[in-house]
């Protein structure tokens, strides 16, 4: 018995160890890390179920023409974005002062006005986009895309603005109260009306709106009243400019739009539909890299970003084996959240799945090479030699091999983004000794 209790003591002092051990790596440089990867994880199964919901209501080929419209606002988005979240990140970050508040009046006005331009330019480039797929009756489902792209642009500006501030609990709400809204009135629809395409289109791009009523309420206009704001432009666009390229050009839907194309819209839901699924990677990697934004943009040596890769590295590897193991479980998962119209999924979702590890895990040397390296030109160069490549193959597989061809390219360009980064890395590592 006394054995037995001298190693109870001992079980109980190495859980005491591990447990101070854990309260010492959240407390130093992952604290921030772990709240934005949890509030993401969270808003993402919110977000998810309407992306698990809207393909069993509509089915494989409406699913595939809403992937199709929904690609196309969100592309037209970012490229509207111009690197302006980016920038805020940059220039916004720390203590309240006036270059703060300049920029952030400069950021709001900037999408203010490139919003507005792109909802009147939605009109002119709807149909002829609709007739390039052979639907014209898509015409007013682009326009609703390309007009929700300002209320997209204004919730992206309360998410960055309140990380900036490292406000990231208000910033993860800001996001999951559209998540919430959007789920909720979807379900009531199913259940007292039919779901269709059109209402499905409505839904995903208004319902964001919340999140802007939300983002008010966190953060106060002042910032409008000062002046001046015009003086930072030159340096808040020139750092911006670089990223403003490198999101443009990697935010074109070519896999969607190939799909439609040569394979119909049947081809493109079943692909498009573990994709949405799995696209919480890119949510995951972009808050995880804004966070590390915040410590790389600050550090000076090699030694100081070593020691903190050093302690976020557990999390980054964690989240990739995490999407490892669903690749394992593809055919439980699609099975039991997609239903049996969407089988032929099965193998999509495992490819994906794969590609989604290295995705997170590029974030690293991706933020590295823009906050640290402070080197916004190589990181479009890079961007455009994965796009070429996602491009290139792309061509040559969808159209033999439909959506499981689109699943293979966009693993195979996820490898390629991520070994182009670290190679990027490791290169100015050595010429910075």
């Amino acid at each position: 018995m006394q054995d037995v209790a001298i190693a109870s003591k001992g079980e109980v002092g190495i859980i005491f160890l591990m447990l101070s051990r854990f309260k010492g790596y959240l407390s130093r440089e992952n604290k921030n890390a772990v709240i934005v990867l949890a509030g993401t994880a969270l808003n993402a199964l919110v977000g998810g179920l309407f992306f698990i919901a809207a393909p069993r209501l509509v089915g494989p080929e409406n699913y595939g023409l809403f992937a199709v419209v929904l690609s196309t606002g969100i592309m037209v988005s970012t490229f509207a974005n111009l690197g302006v979240d980016a920038g805020i990140l940059r220039f916004a970050s720390g203590p309240e002062s006036a270059k703060r508040q300049k920029v952030l009046k400069l950021a709001f006005y900037s999408y203010l006005v490139i919003g507005l331009a792109i909802f009147f330019l939605g009109f002119l480039l709807a149909k002829p986009l609709a007739e390039f797929f052979g639907d014209v009756g898509l015409t007013s489902l682009f326009e609703i895309a390309f007009f929700g792209s300002i209320v997209l642009l204004l919730t992206s500006f309360f998410t960055a603005t309140l990380q900036a501030s490292q406000k990231f609990m208000q910033a993860t709400i800001v996001s999951l109260s559209s998540n919430i809204a959007r789920i909720v009135i979807l379900l009531i629809a199913a259940y007292f009306y039919s779901v269709n395409l059109y209402f499905l289109t409505v839904l995903f791009f208004f319902v964001p709106i919340v999140s802007i009523i939300t983002g008010r309420i966190f953060m106060p206009l002042d910032f409008l009243k000062v002046k001046g704001h015009e003086t930072e432009f030159k340096s808040f666009f020139g750092f911006n400019l670089w990223i403003a390229a490198s999101l443009a050009i990697a935010s074109f839907p070519i896999d969607n739009y190939l799909l439609l194309k040569f394979a119909g819209p049947v081809a493109t839901g079943i692909y498009a539909a573990p994709f949405k699924l799995l696209s919480v990677v890119d949510q995951l990697a972009g808050n995880y890299s804004r966070v590390l934004a915040q410590k790389m943009g600050s550090l000076e040596k090699n030694s100081r970003v070593i020691y903190l890769l050093k302690n976020t590295a557990p999390i980054a590897i964690l989240v990739a084996v995490g999407f490892l193991i669903l690749a394992l479980l593809s055919p439980f998962i699609v099975n039991l959240l997609l239903g049996k119209s969407y089988l032929q999924s099965i193998p999509v979702f495992a490819i994906i799945a794969v590609s989604s590890a290295f995705t997170f895990i590029t974030a690293v040397p991706a933020s590295l090479t823009l906050y640290y390296f402070k080197d916004p030109k190589a990181s479009f160069y890079i961007t455009a030699a994965i796009v070429v490549f996602w491009i290139l193959s792309s061509f040559l597989l969808i159209p033999s091999y439909a959506q499981i061809g689109a699943s293979i390219a966009y693993l195979l360009t996820e490898v390629w983004s991520f070994l182009l980064f670290s190679g990027f890395v490791l290169y100015k590592f050595r010429n910075n000794n």
